[in-house]
This record gives C-alpha cells, sequence and structure tokens, in this order.
C-alpha cells in the first residue's frame, strides 16, 4: 500500500518545522523517484502529464522522471506575456528529458494566448479591468484545462509541481497550479535546489536543468519580474529562515515559555510579507469546507 500524507493544519508548528529541517541528500533523491515510480504502479495510470514552464519545479521533475525512465507527457504552454527565456529554456527542457508524444501532430509546445484572449475579453464585458493577478489566475487555470484533458484522454494524471516556500505563503492559483499527485509539496525550495543539483551529476545532459537552476525565478504568469518581488523577501533561504523562527516561538508561546522579547519579535515576524501570507492563505491549505449532515445544529465547528 502507498503511504500518503495530507497537508498539516497551520498550528502544526512541529510538523511545519519538521519539513523545514529536511537536507537534501542522494537518499532523499531515490526516494522522490521510488515514490513517483509507486504512485503510478499503484494507481493503475499510464502516465503523468507535466506543465513545463522553463522553471525549476517542473524542469526538475521532468529530469528526474527522465533518469528513472517514468513514463510522462511533457508540454509547454506559453501565452501572452510568458517570457522569452523561459520558453526557450521550457523547449530545452522538453527535448532533453520528455519523452516522444503518443502521437506525433500533438507537440510539446502549445500557445494558448488565443483562447486566453477569449476568457480575458469575455470577462472584461461582464466586470471591471482585471489586476494582473486575476489575469495570472485565468492563465494558470487554462493551462490546468488543458493538462488534465490530456490526463483523460491518454489514463493519466497531472503532476503538480508546488514546493513548500509556495505552501507556505500561498503562492499557487486555486484549480491552476494544482494536481493529482504533488511530490515536492512538503520539500523545501532551498533543498530543491540541492536535489536538481545531485540529479545534475545523473544525467547525461544536465545542462537543460542547470540552466533553470541558476535562473532568476517567476510564476510565468507575467504578474512580477521575480517571485522574490511577490514575496517581498530577498532569497529562499531567508523566507525559509523567517519560518523556522515563527514556528518555533508559536511552539514556545504554546508552552508559555515565551519571554517578552521573544513575544515582541514574534508579533514582528506577523508584519512580514511570508509570514502575512501564510495567515492570510490558510484556506487555501485546507481544500474545500465540508458539511457533515451528521452534526448537530448548535455544536461547535
Amino acid at each position: 500500500m502507498l503511504h500518503k500524507t495530507v497537508c498539516p493544519a497551520d498550528d502544526e508548528y512541529k510538523l511545519w518545522l519538521e519539513f523545514l529541517q529536511l537536507r537534501a541528500s542522494p537518499e532523499l533523491l531515490d526516494r522522490l523517484g521510488d515514490f513517483l515510480s509507486d504512485y503510478l504502479q499503484f494507481s493503475g495510470l499510464n502516465t503523468y502529464v507535466l506543465g513545463l514552464s522553463g522553471g525549476l519545479d517542473s524542469s526538475f521533475l521532468a529530469a528526474l522522471l527522465s533518469s528513472r525512465n517514468i513514463p510522462f507527457l511533457g508540454f509547454c504552454l506559453p501565452m501572452e506575456g510568458t517570457p522569452r527565456d523561459e520558453l526557450d529554456r521550457a523547449r530545452l527542457v522538453a527535448k532533453a528529458y520528455a519523452p516522444p508524444l503518443p502521437a506525433t501532430e500533438i507537440g510539446h509546445v502549445h500557445d494558448l494566448s488565443d483562447v486566453y484572449h477569449y476568457f480575458l475579453h469575455t470577462f472584461e464585458g461582464l466586470f471591471s479591468s482585471a489586476s494582473r493577478v486575476a489575469q495570472g489566475n485565468i492563465k494558470a487555470r487554462i493551462r490546468m484545462i488543458f493538462l488534465y484533458h490530456v490526463a483523460y484522454m491518454y489514463k493519466g494524471c497531472v503532476l503538480g509541481t508546488d514546493q513548500l516556500d509556495e505552501l507556505l505563503t500561498g503562492f499557487w492559483t486555486l484549480h491552476g497550479d494544482v494536481g493529482d499527485v504533488s511530490p515536492l509539496q512538503f520539500i523545501p525550495k532551498t533543498v530543491e535546489y540541492d536535489l536538481a543539483r545531485l540529479l545534475c551529476q545523473r544525467l547525461p545532459d544536465p545542462s537543460p536543468l542547470m540552466a533553470t537552476i541558476t535562473a532568476l525565478p517567476t510564476d510565468g504568469l507575467g504578474i512580477s519580474a521575480s517571485d522574490f518581488e511577490q514575496l517581498g523577501v530577498g532569497s529562499y533561504a531567508l523566507l525559509e529562515e523567517m519560518f523556522r523562527q515563527y514556528f518555533s516561538l508559536q511552539l514556545k508561546k504554546r508552552s508559555q515559555i515565551l519571554s517578552s522579547e521573544e513575544h515582541q519579535m514574534l508579533e514582528g515576524l506577523k508584519t512580514e510579507r511570508p509570514i502575512a501570507l501564510f495567515l492570510q492563505s490558510g484556506f487555501k491549505r485546507t481544500g474545500p469546507i465540508l458539511f457533515d449532515p451528521r452534526r448537530i445544529t448548535g455544536q461547535a465547528l
């Protein structure tokens, strides 16, 4: 039976700290590959379906799947605003790591700008002009429509590419940047970088993956110049250390051993953008809230 896990509650501070204390190793890289191989066998499905953005997350998974000969269908889905360098990196990743597609006429690259413009024009006729974030959400959801349609057609499942830093900050689009299987969800971004470097040592052609390691991380949606600009932090290492401090202080507060100085530090952390994003985005991590018809009216939730 394949071991599966669920997202911790926001106040399970000890669990979050355990994830943040992960370190990259060849063993972790092997276990990640084993998980992907085992899940496909356990599910009875034929293939993974993976969107290739030209960023590290999707490129790392593509290279890992390729190195383990795990079947997947990779697609680069540019739209208006997709930076040329990201598209070029995605093409190189597809060429180096993505297996041939079932039908040669499908192709790895599909520009969905016309679909995006149709939705945008329709919405602008009904609502006020959309913000850049709202436009980015539309793009992410269009891509997911494409990937899930492919998954249905070829008896596959969509591979999610979000990692721990994005999970903590709510830095993804609901029903957009998602998947049926999310192997990186509890892996800190700094650890992912180190795993990708380890993987490069095993690849016949590491250059496409290495190009994504050295590239400036962006959301691929044209919302900002970099992820760091949106997250309000200078690096993933700084973001992760901020969360380590926050969760550690919350544990001390729960144990009633928080000093006055530490209390001030905790309150200050809550004003930092990454922590503020965590506090605002809990609804994304819980998933849909379900009604329990067995519960008697008036009982506490």
